[in-house]
């Protein structure tokens, strides 16, 4: 891992997804690129055709440097043998990464603070800036949650759909994800829930597919059953100890993004536990 992008508001769960990526970055050896994103002033210029826009130059001065102290302040409280670069972006939004990451040299993991959904209109219906990331990011997203503290990764949940033809794919790259934390221990999860059963030869069938495909010698596979598979996961979560949930998103948008919704984003907003989302 190279390069670990970090996105921050400032707030309180920002801070703590700061010092989760630092000490995260100190572990594997990445540098750690903070980047704090605003909208610039804009003025309205009346014209004799009507009215045009055009940035306050002074007044986005001003909001720039003080973002910058804040920034430098934010970067200098704790940086644990680190290198940390700092950035400020104007006019881009959070949740659409195509139009900022060529702007840190290979980065190939974003971690960012989430107090997950608060209310059903912030989460429920427009989800949040965090959950919205994992939907369009071309690369791995680590959502933190104010309660989170890193420590080395010994077991992750990593739960599967069998007959999900990317699912084995989806292994692959967590395995390649996870091989800073040698001594971690990965558990497969199968939820069956009443409208998805996965029967035992379907899953012996999957289980030598795994043995053949993948070289981890820490896998184990555990089948939780309940009414949904977020409640299955949650129960998992509070049975199993474990230090990562690491889920993978088919990334659907529009109209089956609606229909559907994705369960990678429901976990980001409803359960408090780092969650790694991995496109598929």
């Amino acid at each position: 891992m190279k390069s670990v992008l970090h996105l921050t508001d400032f707030s309180e769960a920002a801070h703590n997804a700061y010092s989760y990526a630092l000490q995260l970055c100190r572990h594997t050896g990445a540098d750690l690129h903070v980047a704090h994103i605003y909208d610039r002033p804009y003025a309205s210029i009346a014209y004799q055709g009507g009215l045009s826009a055009i940035i306050d130059a002074e007044l986005d001065n001003k909001i720039r440097s003080a973002l910058r102290e804040s920034l430098g302040q934010y970067i200098t409280s704790i940086k644990d043998g680190v290198k940390v670069y700092a950035h400020l972006w104007g006019d881009l939004t959070i949740w659409r990464p195509d139009t900022y990451l060529d702007k840190v040299p290979q980065v190939e993991l974003i971690v960012m603070g989430t107090r997950g959904a608060t209310s059903l209109w912030h989460g429920g219906i427009f989800g949040t800036n965090t959950a919205r990331l994992i939907r369009h990011s071309p690369i791995p997203v680590l959502a933190v949650h104010p309660k989170n503290s890193y420590a080395p990764f010994q077991k992750v949940l990593l739960p599967v759909d069998i007959y999900d033809d990317k699912t084995i794919p989806f292994l692959q790259k967590s395995i390649e994800i996870l091989k800073p934390w040698q001594a971690v221990s990965i558990m497969l999860l199968i939820i069956n829930t009443p409208y998805v059963f996965y029967d035992t030869p379907s899953i012996d069938k999957f289980l030598k597919e795994v043995e053949e495909q993948t070289k981890h010698t820490s896998l184990t596979l555990r089948v939780y059953n309940d009414i949904s598979v977020e409640e299955g996961l949650r129960q998992a979560v509070e049975a199993e100890n474990a230090d990562l949930i690491v889920m993978g998103t088919h990334a659907r948008k529009g109209l089956a993004q609606l229909l559907f919704g994705s369960i990678t984003e429901n976990v980001a907003q409803y359960i408090a536990h780092p969650l790694l989302a991995v496109p598929l």
